[in-house]
């Protein structure tokens, strides 16, 4: 029994351990990051938002819908 619940002791120990390895990599990452001058906020800050342009799908005549549907047909059922 004092096995068991030596084993049960180390598993958690071993699952709890894994996040305090996880925030030490997060801040060795920005350590390196910031050495060498890598503004990861400031990059993000710059990234483009919103939604991004799309084509105009309004001039697609019914002849070319009913050609894709045909074709998706024939994929479905080959």
């Amino acid at each position: 029994m004092d096995i068991t619940t030596e084993m049960m002791s180390d598993a958690i120990d071993d699952v709890l351990d894994d996040d305090e390895a996880e925030e030490e990599t997060e801040d060795l990452t920005n350590q390196v990051l910031d050495e060498i001058g890598v503004d990861l906020a400031s990059q993000l800050s710059a990234a483009p938002k919103g939604r991004l342009k799309t084509k105009n799908t309004e001039n697609v005549s019914s002849s070319e819908i009913d050609d894709i549907e045909k074709r998706l047909a024939a994929l479905r059922n080959p």
